[in-house]
């Protein structure tokens, strides 16, 4: 009876260690922190015609000028656009692509350490899409980590400070286009 329960337990210890196997292979091959495959061109402003528009505005708090990129050849999620326009971005240490905690260095470790959920009472990063054809940004309700801006689109990244309305959208007006392979 004994050797049959251990059988039974090698057995199950087996099966979990491919299960684990294959549930590793199968988040390896979609893991949004991956770089992107394409090979992207990035350029400076937002896009005019083709390519995916990215805007960050450092807010009434950041001393530092907005950045807009073009990203062409674009494929990927948009927690990788950062990296595939050239920017950075940082997550927490609990949450390392579930929230946007810095961009581009800010805010700064003295302000906002980044550990668990982004400190609202020092500001957060409220996010915001054009979709192909608008003049406007709307507020985005999904998380950059699970969102593939299409060829076309704009995005946008604000710091919004605790007192401000965190769905009232930037001033830089988004660049959409139609593009060719749509």
């Amino acid at each position: 009876m004994r050797l049959l329960v251990r059988l039974a337990l090698l057995g199950l210890v087996g099966l979990v260690a491919i299960g684990f196997a294959l549930n590793q292979w199968v988040q390896t091959d979609s893991n949004p922190t991956e770089s992107p495959k394409s090979s992207v061109v990035v350029l400076n402003g937002q896009c005019e015609t083709e390519g995916v528009s990215l805007v960050i505005d450092f807010g009434a708090e950041g001393d530092i000028q907005s950045l807009e990129k073009c990203v062409l050849n674009y494929t990927d999620t948009s927690w990788n656009l950062f990296e595939a326009a050239g920017t950075t971005v940082t997550g927490t240490s609990k949450y390392p692509i579930g929230f946007v905690c810095r961009i581009q260095g800010f805010p700064d470790e003295s302000h906002e350490p980044c550990l668990d959920m982004p400190n609202t009472k020092v500001g957060s990063w409220a996010y915001f899409v054009a979709p192909t054809g608008s003049k406007e940004w709307q507020y985005s309700t999904w998380g950059a980590a699970n969102h593939k801006p299409a060829c076309g689109t704009a995005e946008a990244w604000l710091f919004k400070l605790p007192s401000e309305d965190l769905e009232e959208p930037p001033l830089i007006k988004p660049k959409t286009s139609v593009c060719s392979s749509n």
